[in-house]
């Protein structure tokens, strides 16, 4: 390859169609195109890839100037000389290279700027200003900072990320195949590694040698795994330590010694922690430089977010070595910051704290462990009791539990206020998790200690306990009693936030004791105190409450309507408690309306969720209506297994049926004894009692059908006749689905990714359909979503899930234009592919990358088609029937020059010198107005 020429790529580019789509419009729009990126990014890969793309602009004037070979810090003789081989100048002097890059449009890739920006940024400056029609693509990991410059932070790889790490494996070992059995883990290994392609690349050369499993297992250090880079690629791009080394070099000494203290950061973190752990006479100053080098990611909201890949904190630690400082100025960090938290977990400033809570947690999580580490007794529990009550709020019940435990057993002396507020944090957790044993041995040490330190709280916390523990063990009067008591010395205390929670709290025993007048009026009481306090979270709470209330009472369009409410409130709050009991209630209410998979589907949930807080209390609830829903679905043997894990669980609980719920569970158990033989039924309750909650509860509801059918509804299948090209729409046995079918915008767009994504986890679906969602606000809107679709569809299993991955049901009659459209193109039935496309892809959505790549694929396929046809029909001698398909090619694509350029010639042909130069000018005013650029000479020579 001659200097200057574009690289020839040796391996497949895999995705970043998105990117290659803005940055097309960039490069013809504007002179000057920097891609910014972390070391190891793809900025190289995809720059050769857009300007071979752009070659049929620019055609043998789209030259590449790569600079990674001249050394950091060379002044402009070496930059210019290197310019000079690039276009074979007489001598190294900008003159030289200005008469030269003048004449006529010209492309210049200018690659690998991050070590050269003192020098290359003037350069290119001057260059742009002596050449009007030089148009510079530059890849750097800091933008140059010249006028004119329009910068495009490159993202890491999403959906493409698998894809990448699957080539690159096949590669590596051509017996590899992409699996469900390995899908999870080459799933984690790119999600671990960020979506960097370097990395992703690193990691997939050791398939060969290990499975994907075994190199998810070994990511905890990547610096020492991903080391089998390509031996003629670049040094610094041969290992992953070598690439980050690089940027290090690049770096002055203070952003090397910040970069080196934000390691101590597990997650992300905001200017005020940057503040207080950095030891910096200029933190901001550095933390500014970091993220203009692609070092620090920046993730915006109502405040500025920033966070390290994991590979760069690893690489960073790894440069932070001994100095335990940053550590240290971390932890103390956290406890200043639960200290101001204190007493704002409630009332109108619960969300802003609560928020910010979520937002810290990782960083509370290592500042915790470092005390822990430590042995140091005092401060690890000033930060554990500063953080148990939002973590209780939040429904985090299991994690908190074990720090607390951790922390109650260090030797370190603990100020006796800090270790009451613990015993007080345990017992609290070992109650809602249903061991009521070890919950009495904690809560009476602190009460007692309480009440010996003159406490006037100790009696109401203690009967709001009491009352709790009556409820579960089933006797609800006295839990009415504790209640009551309860609410009338928090009025006396004057203490808004404890009797509200009181008052919801008795509203809730009522509900479980059958008492729905009495649950009502208190609930609608609490509801109304939250909503004048602004608490959100109890917000929440009690509208779930409410909604039950009305489930009960057979009300189910209010209970769904309220449900709603509370979904929404749960997904804002994070407050993963109310949405586990809402997932509970819809899956009753969907059993109710016959709705038995959905049902299924929603109470798997609402367990998952329980059985994550280690609630066995609830677990207990969940796992009866699920057997109902199986007897339902005439699955008796499940049934029984369900009921003989919930009878035994709550044996070992103390805690019977909830009354409100007793009637139906003794009624579904005496229909299950009598539709089975005696021995087949104690056989399945024996099952039941042995198997674990994993075996018992089988989570994946898609993979079994009922049996027998149910309704007509469940037995027809509604054929899909759908459209996704020009005018998007989907018909059921020909009946157009609407808006009002579909409920909101999302589920179409999830309907619509389904479709063509072959089986695909929930955290993929997550990252293209909400790619800024929690994993907690994932899990809430991701399953409402599948539902509606499931429901508009007309059947649950149009949507499969099976092995972990969801998918569309291709067995299923249906129709599809664009896997139409794809087939004929594989065949190469040209004139099929042009029929069917009737319009761009899903043209009606806009600002979703996944669909903007998957349209301008489906762009780029008929416009190969088209143009491949019309080229056919001209060969054949069929001159108008050519003409007519490059006009349409035209009207597709009014800046396709080379359709314009052929239909010139063919008029040219037909001997229309008239036609042809009306194209040319047609041609002209397109580009003059749209690009502010002119025709090729290429298409300008057809006419002279």
């Amino acid at each position: 390859m001659a200097a200057g020429d574009l690289p020839v790529r040796l391996s497949s580019f895999v995705g970043r169609e998105t990117e290659l789509t803005e940055l097309t419009k960039l490069v013809v729009a504007h002179r000057l195109v920097t891609v910014t990126g972390p070391g190891g990014g793809g900025k190289t890969r995809l720059a050769m890839t857009l300007a071979d793309r752009l070659r049929p602009r620019y055609g043998d004037r789209a030259r590449w100037l790569g600079l990674a070979g001249v050394p950091p810090g060379s002044g402009a003789d070496r930059v210019l000389a290197a310019l000079a081989d690039t276009f074979e100048l007489p001598d190294a002097s900008i003159e030289a290279a200005v008469r030269r890059l003048t004449g006529e449009p010209l492309l210049l890739v200018v690659d690998n700027c991050e070590h050269l920006l003192e020098t290359v940024a003037p350069l290119i400056g001057e260059l742009l200003r002596a050449c009007p029609e030089l148009t510079v693509l530059a890849t750097s990991q800091e933008a140059l900072g010249i006028t004119g410059e329009v910068v495009y932070r490159l993202p890491p790889l999403t959906e493409a990320a698998t894809r990448l790490f699957a080539d690159r494996a096949q590669a590596a070992s051509y017996s590899f195949e992409p699996t469900a059995a390995n899908a999870e883990h080459i799933a984690e290994i790119c999600a671990r590694l960020d979506g960097v392609p370097l990395a992703i690349e690193l990691a997939a050369a050791w398939i060969p040698t290990l499975g994907a499993a075994q190199i998810a297992a070994r990511l905890d250090d990547t610096l020492a795994v991903l080391t089998q880079g390509d031996r003629e690629a670049m040094p610094r791009h041969r290992t992953l330590r070598a690439a980050l080394d690089w940027s290090w070099d690049l770096l002055a000494e203070p952003e090397q010694q910040l970069l080196a203290q934000l390691s101590v950061f597990q997650g992300g973190f905001s200017v005020d922690a940057v503040e207080a752990v950095a030891q910096s006479a200029d933190a901001l100053g550095a933390l500014s430089r970091l993220v203009n080098r692609s070092l620090v990611m920046v993730e915006q909201g109502d405040e500025v977010q920033y966070r390290l890949l994991r590979i760069v904190r690893q690489y960073a630690a790894s440069r932070l070595g001994d100095d335990s400082g940053p550590a240290e100025r971390l932890a103390q960090y956290a406890i200043e910051l639960l200290d101001r938290a204190a007493g704002r977990w409630e009332g109108a400033e619960q969300q802003e704290w609560l928020d910010l809570f979520v937002a810290e947690r990782d960083n509370l999580r290592a500042a915790l462990g470092w005390h822990l580490d430590r042995g140091e007794a005092e401060q690890a529990a000033r930060l554990v009791v500063g953080l148990w009550w939002p973590s209780y709020l939040l429904g985090w019940y299991r994690e908190t539990r074990e720090w607390l435990e951790r922390v109650l057993a260090m030797s370190g002396a603990v100020p006796a206020e800090l270790r009451v507020e613990a015993e007080l944090a345990l017992g609290t957790m070992a109650h809602l998790q249903s061991e009521a044993d070890l919950a009495e041995v904690h809560l009476r040490v602190a009460f007692d200690a309480m009440k010996a330190a003159g406490d006037p709280t100790a009696e109401a916390r203690e009967l709001h306990w009491l009352g709790g523990a009556a409820m579960r063990r089933g006797e609800y009067a006295e839990a009415r009693r504790l209640g009551e008591r309860c609410i009338e010395l928090w009025r006396t205390l004057d203490h808004p936030s404890n009797l509200s929670r009181a008052i919801d709290y008795l509203g809730m025993r009522e509900l479980l004791a059958g008492e729905l007048d009495r649950a009502e009026a208190l609930l609608r009481e609490a509801r109304a105190r939250y909503e004048s306090d602004g608490a959100g979270e109890g917000l929440g709470w009690a509208t779930v409450l409410l909604a039950g209330v009305e489930h009960y009472r057979g009300e189910s369009a209010v209970a769904r309507t309220l449900l709603g409410e509370a979904r929404r409130l749960a997904e804002r709050n994070n407050s993963s408690t109310t949405n586990a009991w809402s997932l509970h209630f819809l899956g009753l209410e969907e059993r109710r309306a016959g709705q038995l998979d959905a049902a299924e589907d929603l109470l798997n949930q609402s367990l998952q969720a329980y059985n994550d807080h280690g609630n066995r209390w609830r677990v207990a609830s969940v796992l009866e209506a699920l057997a109902l829903t199986a007897l339902a679905k005439q699955d008796l043997r499940r049934a029984v297994r369900l009921l003989g894990y919930s009878a035994s669980l709550r044996a070992r609980l103390g805690t019977p049926v909830p009354a409100v719920e007793a009637d139906e569970v003794s009624a579904g158990l005496e229909a299950a004894r009598a539709a089975l033989p005696l021995d087949e039924f104690r056989t399945a309750w024996a099952e039941g009692e042995m198997w674990t909650l994993e075996q018992v509860a089988e989570v994946d509801a898609t993979a079994r059908r009922a049996a027998p059918p149910l309704t007509i509804a469940e037995t027809r299948i509604d054929a899909l006749r759908i459209n996704a090209l020009g005018v998007s729409e989907v018909r059921r046995n020909e009946t157009l689905l609407d808006a009002a079918d579909w409920g909101y915008a999302k589920p179409r767009e999830l309907f619509y990714f389904l479709l063509g994504s072959g089986p695909v986890s929930k955290d993929r679906i997550g990252a293209e359909l909400w790619p800024d969602a929690t994993a907690q606000t994932l899990r809430n809107s991701f399953h409402t979503c599948l539902h509606q679709v499931r429901r508009t569809l007309g059947r649950s299993d149009w949507i499969t899930f099976r092995g972990g991955r969801y998918e569309f049901n291709q067995t299923l009659e249906h129709v599809y234009d664009v896997a139409e459209l794809e087939a004929a193109a594989a065949v190469g039935d040209l004139a099929r592919v042009v029929e069917l496309y009737r319009g761009d892809y899903l043209v009606e959505v806009t600002g979703a990358p996944w669909i903007e790549e998957r349209r301008e694929a489906l762009r780029q396929t008929f416009e190969r088609s088209l143009l491949a046809l019309a080229d056919a029909k001209a060969t054949d001698g069929r001159v108008e029937e050519s003409i007519d398909l490059y006009q349409q090619a035209v009207s597709h694509d009014p800046l396709l020059e080379s359709a314009h350029r052929a239909l010139i010639s063919l008029h040219l042909i037909q001997g229309d010198r008239a036609a042809a130069v009306r194209q040319y000018n047609a041609l002209t005013d397109i580009l003059a107005t749209e690009l502010q650029t002119t025709p090729s000479p290429q298409t300008t020579a057809l006419l002279h």
